[in-house]
């Protein structure tokens, strides 16, 4: 079992996403900004970060960057409806763990939690 944090603006996406995180037995929370994203990171402990590409204010790039910063070894999954190869090249750079476009299915996330935490 693994604790993620989902941090994306889309309400409805994050109560998908984490009933499917829940499903395969993993603990979940929820932020729908990078800001709040940041402080639930910096108040508990995670395995694993899915998080919104586009969102209002600070994008899931600066949540990407802040958050290797300060938990380096923390895995980081973007997922985005707009993906292009300049954002990619530029999550990468960021050392994201996975780059995801939506919509995402339960199999897919299933294989990311697999692959990321062995």
């Amino acid at each position: 079992m693994a604790k993620i944090l989902i941090v994306d603006d889309d309400v409805e996406f994050g109560i998908a996403l984490s009933k499917t995180l829940k499903g395969e037995g993993h603990e979940t929370s929820t932020a729908l900004n990078t800001a709040d994203g940041m402080k639930a990171l910096r108040n508990d402990k995670f395995d694993v970060v899915f998080a919104d590409l586009s969102m209002p204010g600070e994008n899931g790039l600066v949540l990407l960057e802040r958050s290797k910063k300060e938990f380096p070894d923390l895995p980081v999954v973007m997922i985005t409806a707009f993906g292009d190869w300049d954002t990619y090249a530029k999550a990468l750079e960021k050392s994201v763990s996975k780059f995801v476009n939506k919509p995402v299915k339960k199999e897919e996330i299933v294989q990311i939690i697999k692959d990321i935490l062995g």
